[in-house]
């Protein structure tokens, strides 16, 4: 009986090893998140949504057929629903896999019309967006994906919420909105230049 081979064996734990990734936990809290009124809280049950930039730390915004505006970098990598009062406290856990790595850029989106059950945004939603590099409101880091199988503090707090955060950066001031088709954003143009060639002909006859 041939003794097993201690190599493959080897090998086979380091690669089982490398794969296996750990619980990341972020202790999230955040108060207030407001309606576009920028007044009035968002509903219980609203969705909320942390979003990973996992290549350039650049988010594209949402369209109305994807809550990533087709970005293949950006990432959803929590839905969740808001408290009562605009508000959210409770523990988050993330795995890092595929391109999400620690250091990646982290954003906050809420969605005061929308809820977990919601496939996509649809046209003319409300939201709002917010993430900062600074370590603040009761936070230990910035708002960045944390290492492999660590558990953090990440807050957002306004004013309203007893924070150092404007209200207005608690507000959902942004709306999706639909985008042309290529060929209607090139006929566009073309009329916007053949009006603009027809002014600049009728001045130089005037």
């Amino acid at each position: 009986m041939r003794p097993p081979n201690l190599i493959v064996i080897s090998g086979a734990l380091l690669l089982s090893a490398a794969a296996a990734f750990g619980t990341i936990t972020i202790n999230f809290g955040a108060d207030k998140l407001f309606q576009s009124n920028g007044t009035t809280p968002i509903p219980a049950g609203s969705l909320l949504q942390l979003v990973a930039s996992t290549t350039d730390n650049v988010f594209t915004s949402p369209t109305p057929t994807s809550f990533v505006g087709g970005s293949p970098d950006d990432l959803v990598v929590a839905s969740f629903s808001s408290g009562s009062n605009g508000s959210f406290a409770g523990p988050i856990m993330l795995t890092l896999s595929g391109n999400l790595t620690a250091g990646d850029f982290l954003m906050l989106r809420w969605w005061p019309t929308l809820t977990t059950g919601s496939i996509t945004p649809g046209i003319g939603t409300s939201f709002g967006q917010f993430r900062t590099d600074a370590v603040e409101n009761f936070s230990n880091t910035g708002w960045f994906v944390p290492a492999d199988g660590s558990t953090i503090s990440l807050n957002f707090l306004d004013t309203a919420g007893f924070g150092s955060e404007p209200n207005s950066a608690g507000t959902a001031s942004f709306t999706t909105s639909a985008v042309p088709e290529p060929g209607t954003w090139v006929t566009s143009i073309l009329i916007s230049s053949c009006l603009g060639l027809a002014a600049i002909r009728r001045r130089a006859r005037a």
